[in-house]
């Protein structure tokens, strides 16, 4: 791929290198791609090897025609032996395709929608094997990226042609920044986007005459291409090619004629080499606000990445690197973009989507790093480099703030640094109530490398290990001999003697990577997702069921969680399907040895049948989040209504209790590993109610025992048996405070201030 783009010109020419490559991979006889053009509705021959070139642009179809069309509507593979005899053929004489005979179809594919087909042919009449169909939805798997952007490379070519040249923005002394607060704590640092803002604009004047500015942009533009194909090796081995083809995008624009002469007009009317870059880079951003396609219009932040990378090899220092230390402000934070993060440099997280319990909310409340949310309109007043002075509490960021406001935030951080050396004093104890009753502060991970954290924070097992983020991590579902090798370096680091619960898939068609195939649903949160999902579709379950036999051979305590479980059927089928794993690995196990089975108690329903649920498994976990979502019908990801979700509201603790009490009847084991397990007024009021074992983030464990240290196991008790007979979370929240003499909230913490 990379040396397609690079001997490229242009997005044709990409485009009909590829179809080359495929006749070539696949070894047929014509190869074609055809893309969806929603504007007219119509697929378009875009490129050929095989067929008649000429008619390039000129063949098109309605989606509804012909068997082009059917894989694009299907979104399926399809294939006939003898094309001219299916009912859906619809015969094109200029293309010459009459000599072909058999027919093989497969869909190009990104972000779950169909915007082209790629095809190929066999002057003989044949069926294409498994293997072969395969081959082919492989390849259509690892160009969809490709293609897509240089579809999209063409577009911005067009419409940057339309935009006058921007006029420089200068930077305000001051401004003040008010939005939702996300994790409490304030910091002081300098703004790291992620997703980088409009740098300084470089100066428009040149010392030099325009051929040395043009040596220098060849220079540059020579070492970023270099630059830029030494990371896709790098990527590509030491990632995946899914990864890699992020800079397939970036070598795109770099070798794209249009880009290039841009560039050059500007420098050959004496403007400096940097400033043209800078203003060819800003017209085509104003290119991407333009289109009508919010997944597309976010791809800028690749644009941008190669107009740095082009200004770092002409001297200019490179922004945004994600090594910085300081606050971290970016759009959305996903999974992806967590496993990248260094949460030891990141002083302050700034986002503009999801509320008080977006992952980005989380992620910051868990890794006690202040943050807050703010309108898009406002963050694009934040650019690379400003000092921010920024208060999770009460939700403001100050940018350039003066000294009487530096001064203040130093003299808080000081306290706030002494308060966390104190809850240091508490990471290798082990957590009791002020009268001795012991609890059990287990952490959750993803990774393994979040297994630093756990010991560091004093953690005494695992209470969830999410296997999903590797899963999403890849681009293909794993062998089971990768599995094997990751689960088992986890089990291996932890002693045998403490616990060690691991979840299968929790994924939905919110949570997904391409390669998985979910399907686009209206309300995912409530649709066909983790043990649903998996019970339906049992292949992707079962490997990974046996790659956890296999790694835990040798481990004497673990639990095996299943997500979303709504009632007893499902766990009984899970159970089933553990026990065919056991049986078709032979001897590389002994069946004896099945772990403990646990369920994730999140659906509402099923703790009101808890007690039915007792009869066929061992361990009970509480996933807090969820079922106060779905308790409080509260999309927790939407700013308007994310005030109103909060995991001590009465209901959902009178759900918690039920299935405490029911579990205590049977003697089954109860954990929480919810955002609640961590909350300085709920971990309070989980141990009233009978709770003796927390999972949270490690870095969280600390002040949970500090909290819990401070109050006896009766003063728990009554204090949750009032919350258990209250109106509102709110009300529950100050019973807590009250106790420990803290000042009471007046309004729902949570809650967003509303403009006057």
């Amino acid at each position: 791929m990379s040396r397609i783009i690079t001997s490229s010109h242009n997005a044709d020419e990409t485009l009909s290198r590829t179809a080359a490559l495929i006749s070539e991979r696949m070894q047929v006889d014509a190869s074609s791609i055809y893309i969806y053009d929603v504007s007219q509705n119509l697929l378009i021959l875009k490129a050929t090897h095989g067929l008649n070139p000429k008619v390039v642009e000129e063949v098109k179809m309605s989606p509804s025609e012909g068997l082009v069309g059917l894989v694009h509507e299907t979104r399926e593979a399809v294939q006939a032996s003898k094309m001219q005899d299916h009912p859906r053929f619809k015969h094109f004489p200029q293309t010459n395709e009459s000599r072909f005979s058999s027919f093989l179809g497969v869909p190009l594919v990104e972000h779950r929608k169909s915007f082209g087909v790629v095809v190929a042919h066999t002057e003989n009449s044949r069926v294409f094997v498994d293997n072969e169909i395969e081959l082919l939805k492989a390849i259509a798997v690892q160009i969809s990226s490709l293609v897509s952007k240089a579809l999209l490379l063409k577009q911005l070519d067009l419409a940057a042609q339309a935009i006058p040249p921007k006029v420089s923005k200068g930077k305000s002394a001051s401004i003040h920044l008010s939005g939702t607060p996300v994790g409490s704590g304030i910091s002081l640092g300098k703004a790291i986007l992620l997703h980088p803002g409009t740098p300084e604009e470089p100066p428009r004047e040149s010392s030099n005459p325009p051929e040395e500015e043009l040596q220098d942009f060849h220079s540059a533009l020579e070492h970023t291409i270099n630059d830029t194909i030494k990371l896709v090796e790098k990527i590509s081995g030491d990632v995946g090619p899914e990864e890699a083809a992020i800079f397939h995008v970036h070598l795109m624009f770099l070798e794209d004629q249009h880009f290039q002469e841009k560039i050059q007009n500007y420098i050959l009317e004496g403007n400096s080499v940097s400033w043209s870059i800078y203003e060819t880079i800003e017209e085509y951003l104003s290119a991407f606000s333009e289109i009508d396609d919010p997944y597309l219009s976010e791809k800028g932040a690749d644009l941008k990445d190669v107009g740095y990378r082009l200004l770092h090899f002409l001297g200019h220092e490179l922004l945004a690197e994600t090594q910085k230390e300081g606050i971290l402000v970016i759009e959305e934070l996903l999974p992806g973009d967590m496993a990248r993060l260094d949460p030891n440099r990141i002083k302050g997280i700034i986002t503009s989507s999801g509320g008080i319990v977006s992952h980005a909310a989380i992620l910051a409340r868990s890794l006690r790093i202040p943050g807050i949310c703010l309108e898009p309109e406002l963050m694009k007043r934040i650019h690379e480099g400003d000092l921010i002075a920024l208060d999770g509490k009460n939700g403001t960021a100050v940018v350039h703030p003066g000294e009487e406001l530096m001064a203040a935030f130093k003299r808080r951080l000081v306290l706030e640094e002494q308060h966390q050396e104190h809850l240091d004093q508490f990471r290798d104890k082990p957590c009791k109530t002020k009268d001795g009753v012991r609890i059990n502060v287990l952490a959750n991970i993803a990774m393994e490398n979040d297994l630093n954290q756990l010991f560091r924070h004093g953690a005494e097992g695992i209470g969830l290990y999410r296997t999903e983020i590797f899963f999403l991590s890849l681009d293909r579902y794993p062998e089971i001999e990768e599995q094997v090798e990751v689960y088992q370096k986890v089990f291996d680091s932890i002693p045998q003697e403490q616990p060690l619960m691991i979840r299968t898939l929790d994924l939905g068609a919110d949570k997904a990577a391409p390669y998985m195939g979910y399907p686009h649903e209206g309300n995912p949160y409530l649709g066909c997702r983790a043990l649903r999902r998996q019970l339906r579709k049992p292949r992707v379950l079962k490997n990974q069921l046996k790659s956890i036999l296999l790694a835990s051979k040798n481990r004497e305590k673990l639990s095996l969680i299943f997500p979303m479980v709504t009632d007893v059927h499902e766990i009984r089928q899970a159970k089933k399907l553990l026990h065919e794993c056991a049986v078709d690995l032979g001897n590389q196990y002994n069946p004896a040895k099945l772990p403990e089975i646990g369920m994730m108690f999140e659906v509402p329903s099923s703790f009101m049948i808890s007690e039915r649920f007792m009869q066929v498994i061992d361990y009970c976990a509480i996933g807090s989040n969820d079922l106060t979502q779905y308790l409080l019908a509260v999309d927790r990801n939407n700013p308007q209504i994310s005030h109103l979700y909060d995991p001590l509201h009465p209901a959902v603790l009178q759900l918690i209790k039920i299935l405490i009490d029911n579990a205590n009847r049977h003697q089954k084991p109860v954990e929480l590993c919810g955002e609640m397990a961590s909350d300085p007024d709920g971990c309070v009021i989980l141990v009233g109610l009978g709770l003796r074992i927390f999972s949270m983030n490690a870095p969280l464990i600390p002040t949970v025992k500090e909290r819990l240290s401070l109050i006896t196991m009766p003063e728990a008790v009554r204090i949750a048996e009032k919350s258990l007979q209250s109106e509102s979370a709110l009300e529950v929240r100050n019973l807590v405070r009250a106790h420990f003499q803290e000042p009471l909230l007046q309004t729902d913490p949570i809650r967003p201030t509303v403009p006057s």
